[in-house]
């Protein structure tokens, strides 16, 4: 068993955030352009390829921690593949409240990860049973409205093609994923 798989197992059984340290998303201190970064990305990336090769919805915990870790990293550029990976393990795995951080994701990152996320994770379980929800959810009432409105825009496209919930996993598993894996391979 690997390093980083220990670390899954480890985190799953105990949620003890101390074994996290040497991936949170933390500036390297340099400023200049091209030179800013984050530090612990190349190992946090490590750590997502393992969960992605194997997880489950035990995993939810270290994967909502992960996605929070990648978001921060948007600032110093990194490569928007790892949110995607994090962001769709939770949707695979989602209860309909997972819907805000899965808007988080494609919405609260910038222009990359709005391009690049899918729009799919943010209509989350089922359309119509995540507009219920927001609908009828009393708390964070100003942020239900906002992704109700995104929702309702992206459907307002005559042309738009959506996939449900069980082709977009297909897509994502079979096509998307590999390209990720690929891409990875440069950083």
């Amino acid at each position: 068993m690997n390093n980083y798989r220990k670390i899954i197992n480890e985190f799953k059984s105990g949620k003890n955030e101390s074994l996290l340290v040497g991936f949170k998303c933390t500036h390297n201190g340099k400023e200049g352009y091209g030179e800013s970064d984050d530090k612990n990305y190349s190992n946090r990336k490590n750590l997502i390829l393992e969960l992605y090769s194997n997880y489950s919805a035990d995993d939810k915990p270290l994967i909502k921690w992960l996605l929070k870790e990648e978001l921060k990293g948007f600032q110093f550029d990194i490569p928007v593949y790892t949110t995607d990976l994090c962001a769709f393990m939770l949707f695979k795995h989602m209860k309909t409240e997972d819907i805000y951080d899965l808007y988080e994701a494609k919405f609260g990152a910038g222009s990359d990860h709005e391009g690049y996320i899918d729009i799919e994770l943010v209509f989350g379980l089922h359309r119509d049973e995540t507009k219920a929800f927001l609908r009828n959810e009393k708390t964070r009432i100003e942020l239900n409205t906002e992704i109700l409105e995104t929702i309702e825009w992206y459907e307002s496209n005559p042309n738009a093609k959506f996939k449900s919930r069980e082709e977009y996993i297909i897509y994502f598993e079979t096509v998307k994923a590999d390209n990720i894996k690929s891409d990875l391979e440069e950083y």
